[in-house]
């Protein structure tokens, strides 16, 4: 498990950073810190009359605009109704209709207007948030407002939606992170109301009724209690208009702020332990700290990056690397508005925990005494600021950084004071820190194990398909570039072919074992040492896999880019495979393997699978299963990379901080050595036609049950994809249809929709829902009526039209990723569709019509040519087919 800092996901408080002391430290890259010091100075920041806090940011770099509402009331200042949970129930329910909109209504307009919205709930705030096109974006601003302003709580909405939190509280204990979160906050606070899920316990929520969520509601939901962030292609006057406008009748109302209490020091170790059915014993050792305000927060930050962040971290480098105890460890410091706490987490096989526990106690005292390097606490400056810099990439990530600076600092351009402070850090400020708060009176020590311990807009720049230039080199290689110099950063793809068509029942996940050996060491130098030079440097390389394809990924600062491209191509062109280091990512592929049988979704999915590609490597999950990983051979993999690793079967991508012409020479300099013979792609395999209509029906030992209904899909080069992507986009999200009909109406399922695997070879299109057991039998009839309905009479007008909205207005932001794009770009030409089939999306969809929906529906969807799978809870398994 990993707790993030509620400073959160978009600053730093949870990516935590180092730097030297002011004689010795390494200079900041000064485009970089000059690209968060311009960022800053072009926040406006205003109040309205009624004492609502407000920040604009103007950015034309994307036709997108970011809207988010910061309500300063979370699951801690529920005070006489600590723990129903009020403050996520608001969140479900604030949607749920006003004076002018009916329940669904909210939502469907976002939707319409090609834009997606959504909510969550922390221990301090609550938050609603909508991406829209920028030509849209008072639509957004007028259906967020209205909600938050104006919300109704209708009784009959309160019966349903009531029953939808219940399922997700079944999904918090089917979900084994969640569940040593909450034994960790509720052992290592007494008394502040940290210790209380934000969900809330169950018997206590079943108590709550809608007066007590209207009477909250009055209480919090007030202009002084609220914050309104937009940023995206807007004007500042109009916006500010439109602010004004849209919150003229929202009047300025008493409200009391809301004082918790403070947790007592601490005398003594705490312990807990919670057996259940999980596969992997996980342990969280945490020590009480100080809030994000305090002088130690950044201190603590720099801690937990240097001994818990990455490969070749302390805690990675001895307790995984070395003495291979762990499948996973890492370290954090979450500082919110109270005082907060520092961790180490890990997961291991059961049986080790002495040994992991023994392991981490000797680290601890060993940062007690060794000196922290310069080398360790420069490594850490540079990755704070790549990930400073990398939060500001999309309009949603630059709202959620300002917004976190304001709640929890009152600056919205507070990271560059935080990278100052960063700055700041020396060995001696580490060395204080740890003897103030690591201290053994001082900790709090859980664990969960498993119970068996044996075992388009005018002043936008597209990016249109010409800004991203193809050349061919020497080795007969396509390269991808795109020059982008908004951010000081290079992304770096390199794609393969291969995944599950180039693999057999005996070998299935080589390609993601030896994807992931690719960088565990090369002729020239060590798994340590190829970690040690990109951390240093804040870069980061990684491998990926998937059904179709596998390959590296790297990002670097531009100035960067020679020694990262340099190890990027000896990872791919010179692995050595080691022995131990093979050993050593077994371990961690069959732990996930095991994780992967403890979710019943994935349980449902693989039992669809068989029935939809028998004797096809597409039943196959692309990790393998545990026999087939421990059998794979050095050898194995020796040869598996050699048929894959050529000339023929590869695609580059290089965008971002680069001409196109420096990276072609850095490309002909360190990838000249790839093998030019013949690629050996992957298979063709004979698609043996299933029989159908089938079920099959699992039982595990969780709280959910899962409802698949799928059928055999289509390739990726079939016209009818996009028509199916329509589809798929209409059976899913909150205004769709279905769940109007079996989650708002009925309150049956926690989550439901649809999703597409168009592959090399054909896929599969499957409908899914998360709901309780009782009900199992009418969600799957609801599901197959629904099939019956667009298979015969289509889609709606307002239905096509809201998904193809959503399709292109998704497209468009995804254009803010570098990597992505760089990736898609990549993937695309690999597999013959192009590197330019992204960049078509618009014209692609906005020329599709309702017919081809409706022709490409009854081609793959009849109830009689689906199979279903579903998983009840159970302690006892059993599978019985149809």
């Amino acid at each position: 498990m990993r707790i993030l800092s509620l400073f959160a996901a978009v600053l730093i408080a949870c990516i935590p950073a180092s730097v030297t002391s002011a004689r010795d430290k390494a200079p900041i890259h000064s485009h970089a810190f000059a690209a968060l010091k311009d960022d800053a100075a072009n926040i406006a920041r205003f109040y309205l009359p009624n004492g609502m806090l407000c920040l604009v940011r103007e950015d034309r770099s994307a036709p997108v605009v970011s809207l988010q509402i910061w309500v300063g009331v979370g699951s801690s200042h529920e005070q006489e109704h600590l723990g129903a949970g009020l403050s996520h129930a608001i969140e479900h329910m604030i949607f749920k209709g006003t004076d002018k909109r009916n329940p669904g209504d909210i939502s469907r307009e976002i939707n319409n207007a090609g834009g997606f919205i959504n909510a969550y709930t922390a221990l301090d705030r609550t938050v609603f948030h909508a991406d829209l096109p920028a030509n849209k974006w008072k639509v957004g601003l007028d259906v967020l407002a209205d909600a938050v302003m104006n919300a109704k709580f209708p009784e009959e909405e309160w019966i349903k939606e009531k029953n939808v939190i219940l399922r997700e509280f079944a999904m918090g204990e089917d979900d084994p992170n969640r569940v040593i979160s909450k034994l960790l906050m509720r052992t290592a606070y007494d008394q502040h109301p940290y210790r209380v899920p934000v969900i809330g316990y169950e018997d206590v929520f079943r108590q709550i009724t809608v007066n007590d969520i209207r009477t909250f509601f009055k209480r919090h939901y007030v202009p002084d209690n609220i914050m309104i962030v937009i940023v995206g292609n807007v004007g500042l006057d109009e916006t500010k208009q439109e602010i004004n406008k849209v919150f003229e009748p929202f009047k300025r109302q008493s409200w009391s702020h809301v004082n918790l209490p403070q947790e007592p020091r601490h005398l003594s170790p705490r312990f807990e332990r919670q057996i259940g059915e999980y596969s992997l014993t996980q342990l969280e050792i945490a020590y009480h700290t100080v809030a994000i305000t305090h002088k130690d927060a950044p201190v603590l930050d720099v801690l937990a990056q240097i001994v818990g962040h990455g490969r070749s971290s302390r805690l990675n480098k001895r307790l995984k690397e070395n003495l291979r105890l762990v499948h996973s460890i890492n370290a954090w410091s979450y500082t919110p508005r109270e005082p907060g706490l520092f961790g180490i987490s890990a997961s291991f096989d059961p049986g080790k925990e002495k040994d992991v526990i023994t392991a981490i106690e000797r680290e601890l005292n060993s940062w007690r005494s060794l000196k922290f390097s310069r080398k360790e606490i420069t490594k850490a400056q540079r990755t704070i600021l790549c990930s400073e810099l990398a939060s500001l990439q999309t309009m949603k990530g630059k709202a959620g950084s300002y917004a976190s600076g304001q709640f929890y600092a009152g600056d919205a351009g507070f990271s560059i004071k935080y990278l100052e402070q960063v700055n700041a850090v020396t060995a001696k400020h580490l060395r204080e820190t740890i003897q103030k708060y690591l201290h053994p009176d001082n900790s709090t020590l859980v664990i969960l194990a498993p119970s068996d311990m044996k075992k388009e807009h005018p002043d936008f720049e597209q990016i249109p398909a010409s800004c991203v230039q193809k050349t061919v080199l020497p080795t007969g290689i396509p390269l991808l570039t795109r020059q982008d110099v908004r951010l000081p950063f290079v992304y770096m793809v390199i794609a393969c072919q291969g995944g599950l068509l180039s693999e057999d029942a005996s070998n299935n996940g080589i390609t993601r074992l030896m994807a992931n050996l690719l960088s565990r060491g090369t002729r020239q130098q060590t798994s340590d040492q190829i970690a040690e030079k990109l951390e240093t440097i804040g870069a980061e390389m990684s491998a990926f896999s998937s059904r179709n394809d596998f390959g590296l990924r790297a990002k670097c600062l531009s100035s960067d880019i020679k020694l990262v491209l340099e190890i990027l191509a000896d990872s791919l062109i010179n692995p050595t495979f080691p022995e131990k280091e093979i050993e050593k990512e077994k371990i961690i592929q069959i732990a996930a393997i095991s994780r992967q049988r403890d979710r019943p979704m994935h349980v449902a999915q693989m039992e669809l699978a068989k029935a939809l590609f028998p004797d096809h490597p597409y039943r196959w999950s692309p990790l393998g299963t545990e026999e087939t990983v421990k059998a794979i051979s050095r050898n194995n993999l020796v040869e598996h990379w050699k048929k894959h690793v050529t000339a023929g079967n590869i695609t580059i991508s290089v965008f971002g901080d680069i001409t196109q012409a420096q990276a072609e020479t850095l490309c002909q300099k360190y990838l000249r050595r790839i093998p030019t013979q013949p690629s050996s792609n992957a298979k063709t395999h004979t698609i043996k036609i299933p029989s159908l209509p089938t079920r099959s029906q699992v039982k595990e030992p969780r709280e959910q049950s899962i409802v698949l209904i799928g059928a055999p899909g289509v390739d990726m080069k079939d016209r009818r994809v996009d028509a199916l992507s329509v589809l798929q986009t209409t059976l899913s999200g909150l205004s769709s249809t279905l769940a109007m009909e079996i989650r708002e109406k009925r309150g049956m399922v926690y989550y439901i929709g649809a999703y597409q695997q168009a592959d090399l070879q054909p896929g599969n299109f499957v409908l899914y829902a998360g709901t309780r057991e009782d009900v199992v039998p009418e969600v799957e009839a609801i599901i197959l009526k629904e099939i019956d309905r667009i298979s015969s009479d289509g889609l709606s007008l307002t239905e096509f039209e809201r998904a193809r909205n959503q399709i292109i207005a998704g497209y468009e932001m995804s254009l803010q990723n570098n990597m992505a794009v760089a990736t898609r770009c990549a993937l695309d030409e690999l597999h013959g569709l192009g590197y330019s089939h992204m960049f078509t999306t618009r014209k692609r969809f906005e020329t599709i019509t309702r017919k081809e929906v409706l022709e490409a529906t009854r081609t793959i969807l009849s109830r009689d040519r689906v199979a279903v799978s579903i998983v009840l809870p159970n302690t006892n398994n059993t599978v019985t087919e149809e």
